[in-house]
């Protein structure tokens, strides 16, 4: 399974849950330790530089797959309007 770091990095090594439910990285909770979210197939792309090439993963960072990111969220339907009083 795939998880989002709050950065937006993909993490694909081990997990461990907390008591409360939390998942954090390692498979040890350690101080260095990340919280993680579960992240659907559907909702990785390919990362891309700025000018539209793509990023290739750093094989430094075996964990951390660079070369994919998470799909951004749509903004939904209308901003509402305020009615001043």
């Amino acid at each position: 399974m795939k998880y989002q770091t709050p950065s937006g990095d993909i993490y694909e090594g081990p997990v461990i849950t907390m008591p409360d439910g939390r998942l954090k990285t390692g498979e040890t909770l350690t101080a260095d330790s990340v919280r993680v979210f579960p992240i659907a197939e559907e909702n990785i792309e390919r990362a891309r530089k700025d000018n539209g090439a793509f990023v290739g993963d750093n094989p430094d960072t075996p964990q951390i797959n660079e070369a994919y990111k998470a799909k951004k969220k749509k903004a939904s339907g209308k901003a509402k309007k305020v009615k001043s009083k």
